[in-house]
């Protein structure tokens, strides 16, 4: 299931007319699929795919000349180092009577060719250069279109950072990212109803292969068949993904090479409620520079999510980008020892999905009703165009108070308010409240009114965003009264606008 925006994208770039060599970049994290794609659109344009494994220089070039040459109906090539190699991908002709102007040759795992030869990558700008430019031939096939696709998110952005070789090379930088939990909803086919789409996603997310190949292409009939699904597809010892985060993590090779038992452990506890710097310091016994570069590593490798403070600049929360990885490290992680000794149902019943519904499902709620403003909510119901979006705190009657959502317009459209404590001209557009496991009812209304009256002249206009799976009728009769409250149930989070 491909994203539209990647498809156009990448058939933009193939079709470019420059009359030379280019090169893209595409990456994202593992399982959404990427390399499916990318084995799929060469065999559909006649390009060439190879992904390359760990292994020694040696090995990888005779791997990948053993592959160009059937590709080519030549026999293998040898291949005496990477500047022959690169020479010889750079002149794959096209295929005749394709409709695309580029053809796609796609080094898949380019990571793992970096860790035998770092040099790489300056052997590619050196060929793709100006120099080499000019010197082209005509046996030179002009409209190569060299994609260099990989996993590890932080290694495949270096590439083109600051005084990188290839900065200014590529003519596409692709991240592909898990579906959104609309499009993963329509992996449960005819069996999908929201209410079970959102339990599903509070296990999965959208990462494609969790869906599919992980769980044997087995995901839940109906609502009385989530138990069976959950017990045997993801919480036995002998599914594929009760492995699958610390293999995440082991397989790239910026969080492998540096302390991998602290990422773990942040990774736990930011799972399991500890959501700023304070909060995280507190639950590792470290103080914050401690444990600091560790953060920065998994923001990087897109393991963490950082949300700022939409009122207060230096007040960043902390989340699991993941709802599968929030799962692991609340659910599957600190009870593993019980997981391999019970009988998994009778745990999951009587004991594991309270945690669920506590430490998953709450938090990935709330991120959906932070997505569902960012993606699919009308600027009308939020009352105006958002540019922040993310949690914050208020001060009511004295105590700390934590808001799931805050949005604001950008500095430019604020008319100069300001924002207390920020010092940055920002309206408040909307707050908004998610319970996943609630029936909202006035009560919620009324403390979410006195966190916008908290906020100040900046939120006096603020709408009020409530989102759960049902709401009282008092609450309903309510906000139809008021043009400034919208409730959200799970229908309209999935469907609405």
């Amino acid at each position: 299931m491909q994203n539209l925006h990647d498809t156009t994208a990448i058939k933009r770039f193939l079709d470019s007319p420059v009359d030379r060599a280019t090169l893209g970049l595409v990456y994202g994290r593992r399982r959404i699929g990427k390399s499916t794609m990318m084995a799929h659109l060469c065999r559909e344009t006649g390009g060439f795919y190879w992904e390359a494994s760990r292994g020694e220089q040696g090995v990888q070039l005779a791997r990948l000349g053993d592959a160009l040459g059937a590709h080519l109906g030549v026999g293998p090539i040898r291949l005496g180092n990477w500047d022959d190699a690169i020479t010889q991908l750079l002149r794959i002709p096209a295929r005749t009577g394709s409709q695309h102007i580029g053809v796609p040759v796609v080094l898949d795992e380019f990571g793992y060719l970096l860790e035998s030869d770092p040099t790489l990558d300056s052997t590619i700008a050196r060929l793709l250069g100006p120099g080499q430019r000019m010197a082209a031939t005509a046996t030179t096939a002009a409209h190569t279109r060299l994609i260099l696709c990989g996993s590890a998110m932080a290694l495949m952005r270096r590439l083109t950072d600051g005084q990188a070789p290839l900065r200014g090379r590529a003519a596409l930088e692709l991240v592909m990212h898990p579906l959104n939990f609309r499009r993963a909803a329509e992996l449960l086919g005819g069996n999908y109803t929201p209410s079970l789409a959102a339990r599903v996603w509070s296990v999965i997310g959208g990462v494609v292969g969790y869906a599919t190949d992980m769980v044997d292409d087995d995901l839940p009939r109906d609502a009385n068949d989530f138990t069976r699904w959950i017990t045997q597809r993801v919480m036995s010892p002998a599914s594929p993904l009760f492995h699958e985060a610390i293999t995440l993590l082991a397989e790239d090779p910026t969080l492998a090479a540096a302390n991998p038992s602290l990422h773990h452990s942040i990774l736990g506890v930011i799972a399991n409620g500890a959501v700023t710097a304070g909060t995280i310091a507190n639950a590792l016994r470290r103080q914050v520079p401690a444990f600091d570069p560790s953060l920065k590593r998994l923001i990087a490798t897109g393991f963490v999510t950082r949300h700022e403070d939409p009122l207060r600049g230096r007040r960043p929360m902390y989340a699991l980008t993941d709802p599968f990885l929030q799962f692991h490290y609340a659910v599957l992680e600190p009870h593993a020892t019980t997981l391999r000794s019970r009988a998994l149902r009778d745990l999951w019943e009587h004991r594991l999905q309270s945690v669920f519904d506590a430490r998953v499902r709450g938090p990935v709620f709330e991120e959906q009703a932070r997505s569902w403003v960012r993606l699919f909510a009308d600027p009308q119901t939020l009352g105006g165009e958002p540019d922040q979006i993310g949690p914050s705190w208020v001060k009511v009657d004295g105590v700390d108070h934590e808001v799931d959502m805050v949005v604001t317009t950008a500095p430019e459209a604020a008319h100069a308010v300001d924002v207390r404590e920020s010092g940055v001209a920002r309206q408040v557009l909307c707050i908004g409240e998610a319970k996943s496991g609630e029936t909202m009812d006035v009560s919620h209304l009324r403390q979410l009114e006195r966190a916008r009256q908290a906020m100040g002249t900046a939120a006096v206009q603020a709408k009020l965003l409530l989102f759960a799976p049902a709401f009282t009728p008092d609450l309903i009769r309510t906000a139809g009264a008021r043009p400034d409250v919208e409730l959200v149930d799970l229908d309209r989070l999935y469907d609405g606008a």
